[in-house]
């Protein structure tokens, strides 16, 4: 089985959060259970362009990619380059696979599917939300939607939802009930083995040394509901003096508001910015953690919420995150509506109760494993992939 995938920016272009990670796992999980994959995509969000070139073939944890360059606004990707490779390459690979919506490679990778009549798959990865629409640019998209994205979308055979929430949403928008299929992402529970010792985050970041801190660890967005963290936190923070916030994350354009009202309200000295974390820093920093919250205003998934559990660490979420109806029946966390007294409540009650938090550690822990192991998740993509091959119905 040879599969193509599409996406406007791919790993190691970590800028643009958890959806590459997420795809570039689920790619390599293929590959060693023996499915072809290989990615085109642009250079957007790497750090050195130059070492990735079009001409040749890029190979990460066995995963095929070409990386093409792009012209003018890197949130489109426009890439000419991209557009005669995908539609002189398309014919040789049994699926397309898309990834994304508002951007040119997804235009481009569907025109190229549809002239050599060839399959393809588009996963959304929560851009269809209202939420996320009416976050940036509402009115261009509701153009470009009608213009192109309409129309591609609905010549997919199929279209991928992380949750069934995204699919409920976004089906009565996009008209394509029937065209569906529901998939999680999935994170690698064997880097979940041997977690770092406890202490080892604050031993790196002194000044949390006997101190208590609540995480976010995430891009920093403005649908990611910082706003109302720091404003639950502003309270908890009078509550308790050794109480301390930590951010974690590159900036994706809302710091300087962030900062600005950690400032007014006088909390400089209580909340720890640590830039974007990798590896065992960032395991480290869920271990440490009282509490992990992501208070977002739109979330179709939530992978540093499963990264958060896998690690034993209680969670608090908004409604809005894809999947709190999940962590809701597992009784792996507690789940609020945006607003600020209902997070600093949640947050208060993990704090001073140590009984439920391991309740929730261990409730998380165990639909981590059933629901959101890559291993279970890549064995339904490929069942997906082979009833699109042959034709067969998907529901």
């Amino acid at each position: 089985m040879n599969i193509l995938h599409i996406i406007p920016s791919y790993y190691p272009a970590l800028k643009y959060g958890g959806i590459v990670e997420a795809v570039h796992l689920i790619n390599k999980t293929l590959i060693k259970k023996g499915i072809n994959i290989d990615v085109f995509t642009t250079n957007a969000g790497l750090e050195n362009k130059t070492d990735y070139n079009a001409s040749r073939w890029s190979v990460i944890d066995g995963v095929r990619i070409k990386y093409f360059p792009y012209y003018f606004y890197e949130q489109y990707t426009f890439s000419p380059h991209f557009f005669w490779a995908a539609l002189n390459d398309v014919k040789k690979y049994d699926l397309v696979h898309i990834s994304a919506v508002w951007n040119f490679p997804v235009l481009a990778g569907s025109i190229a599917s549809l002239i050599n009549k060839k399959p393809y798959i588009i996963s959304l990865h929560g851009t269809l939300y209202n939420e996320a629409i009416s976050l940036k640019s509402k009115e261009l998209k509701k153009i470009y939607f009608y213009l192109f994205a309409k129309h591609y979308l609905k010549r997919a055979v199929a279209i991928h939802y992380t949750t069934d929430d995204e699919k409920n949403k976004i089906a009565d928008f996009t008209n394509l009930d029937s065209k569906s299929l529901v998939i999680p992402c999935g994170i690698d529970l064997t880097q979940y083995n041997q977690l770092p010792k406890p202490g080892d985050f604050k031993i790196k970041y002194p000044i949390l040394e006997d101190k208590k801190y609540i995480l976010f660890l995430g891009r920093i967005n403005a649908k990611k509901g910082l706003d109302l963290l720091i404003e639950s936190f502003s309270k908890l923070a009078l509550d308790d003096n050794k109480l301390f916030l930590v951010i974690a994350g590159g900036d994706d354009g809302y710091r300087n508001t962030i900062e600005n009202r950690i400032r007014e309200l006088n909390l400089l000295q209580r909340v720890l910015f640590t830039g974007m974390l990798s590896g065992n820093d960032k395991l480290a920093a869920y271990v440490d953690a009282e509490a992990f919250v992501l208070s977002s205003y739109s979330e179709n998934f939530g992978m540093a919420v499963v990264e958060a559990m896998a690690c034993g660490t209680p969670v608090v979420i908004s409604n809005k995150v894809g999947i709190y109806k999940d962590i809701q029946e597992a009784k792996g966390g507690l789940v609020c509506n945006l607003a600020v007294n209902d997070f600093y409540i949640a947050i208060k009650k993990l704090l001073y109760n140590p009984n439920l938090c391991s309740e929730f550690s261990t409730n998380a822990k165990k639909i981590v494993k059933e629901k959101y192991d890559i291993s279970r998740v890549a064995d339904s993509m490929i069942k997906a992939y082979k009833k699109v091959i042959n034709n067969a119905a998907l529901l």
